[in-house]
């Protein structure tokens, strides 16, 4: 069933945090972690998106299935005072595929949605393997329950599937269990998802929600948003290490030339 969260075409933003503590590249700097993600989830807010997501995105390339307790903590501190100003959905994502964190996370602070990367199609990356986990947090949920929403990966980007099940295949899946969205980055051949795959897809899971998870821009995001309901913008929102308030405004200006 479609939830609310898809009533219109959603641009979520994403806060990257710094490298946290228990990466090789903290530094030690936790006042500064707090800050640069307060000031991105403002900027984000200010620029006009429709939701934001905070992430552990720096911990690349130690991501874990379990990032440490410290880690843990000053991120759900950091959760804890965006959500406190946030006006908009409000999501987490724990690289990788973190379930559990994420689950319980969300539940404290109240969070709108959380990112699981390995939901019903088992993947393997350089990290290390990733279980599908729609059994376990099935348990979660039922043992805590909140109106979380399950946004899941199916082919996650930078894995191989163990085994490759095909990506809409994959995607009636996630459907089929308790997903709200599916989300793509990759296709079947480890490559950037083009406008055709979407389209396909499309009519393989019919109004299920899809959401682009990563590559678009200014000048492709109608075209994703044509049989997409939704896309995730990063790095696009960058000016060097910093979320750029002209970027958002410009990208929000596109999307909503057509969306209001």
């Amino acid at each position: 069933m479609r939830n609310e969260f898809f009533k219109k075409k959603m641009i979520i933003g994403m806060v990257h945090l710094l490298p946290l503590p228990g990466n090789a590249a903290y530094q030690n700097n936790k006042d500064e972690i707090e800050l640069r993600a307060i000031e991105d989830a403002k900027t984000l807010i200010k620029g006009g998106v429709d939701a934001i997501a905070l992430e552990n995105f720096s911990d690349w390339p130690q991501y874990s299935t379990e990032i440490p307790l410290e880690a843990y903590s000053l991120m759900l501190n950091i959760a804890t005072k965006i959500k406190a100003f946030c006006n908009l959905p409000f999501g987490i994502n724990i690289e990788m595929n973190a379930y559990r964190q994420e689950w319980a996370m969300a539940y404290a602070v109240g969070a709108d949605f959380i990112r699981l990367e390995a939901f019903v199609d088992n993947r393997a990356g350089s990290f290390g393997y990733l279980e599908a986990c729609s059994t376990p947090i099935a348990k979660i949920m039922k043992d805590y329950p909140s109106n979380t929403l399950l946004f899941t990966d199916v082919h996650t980007a930078e894995t191989y599937g163990m085994p490759n099940i095909p990506i809409n295949e994959a995607a009636q899946n996630a459907k089929n269990h308790d997903s709200a969205a599916v989300i793509i980055t990759e296709n079947d051949f480890n490559q950037r998802v083009s406008i055709d795959e979407v389209k396909a897809m499309r009519e393989a899971v019919g109004d299920f929600p899809i959401i682009i998870g990563a590559g678009v821009k200014c000048e492709n995001v109608l075209n994703y948003l044509e049989y997409a309901d939704a896309v995730i913008v990063g790095r696009g929102f960058k000016k060097g290490e910093h979320v750029d308030l002209t970027l958002v405004e410009n990208f929000m200006k596109v999307v909503r030339s057509k969306y209001d």
